[in-house]
């Protein structure tokens, strides 16, 4: 969605002092890349893998979800979430109406063996290498319900922020010993 200018600037003309707003790369210059953009890559990546995937984005990018669901419907995989915030965030935003997918497109982790691995999208926590995150866990191969596979893809669809980049690197390294196809950046 295109950013509201018109509503920003009628905040201007009611003499407000300062906006603080949070964004990841704020003091790179130039633009990042538009949603649309990292749609197609995420949806060729989607397109393309065979075995099972696994995703990591942050668990409040409403709209990157919502492609990942809607690439996961489009290509026949059925979604299991991994992860609190996630399962909270999905949950919210279903109910507010920010997101809609079928009720038969998303399924309880627990049931995750009873498909087959072409089928099969893992939506998780753990952009960021946090230490008990999902994402960190399954690296660890510490997961209460996912095993990496040989031939798993993992796509971090997340930018580290700064001072996470080790954590990230580190949880990388533990998938590709375990041997996932790992995409990032």
């Amino acid at each position: 969605q295109v950013a509201e200018f018109a509503k920003l600037a009628a905040f201007g003309s009611r003499n407000v002092t300062a906006l603080f707003s949070d964004s990841t790369n704020a003091l790179k210059p130039g633009q990042t890349i538009s949603e649309k953009v990292v749609g197609k890559n995420l949806e060729e990546i989607i397109k393309k893998a065979e075995g099972r995937i696994i995703i990591t984005a942050f668990a409040s990018l409403i709209g990157r979800l919502q492609q990942i669901l809607d690439y996961a419907q489009k290509y026949k995989r059925q979604v299991f979430l991994s992860g609190r915030s996630l399962l909270d965030n999905m949950e919210i935003a279903r109910n507010l109406g920010y997101i809609k997918y079928p009720n038969h497109l998303i399924h309880d982790i627990s049931k995750l063996r009873s498909f087959p691995d072409s089928r099969v999208m893992i939506l998780t926590t753990g952009s960021q290498g946090e230490d008990v995150s999902a994402l960190t866990r399954i690296s660890l191969a510490d997961h209460p319900h996912i095993k990496l596979k040989k031939g798993d893809t993992v796509i971090i669809s997340a930018t580290p922020i700064i001072g996470n980049e080790k954590a990230v690197v580190n949880v990388i390294n533990n998938l590709c010993r375990l041997g996932a196809h790992v995409i990032h950046s």
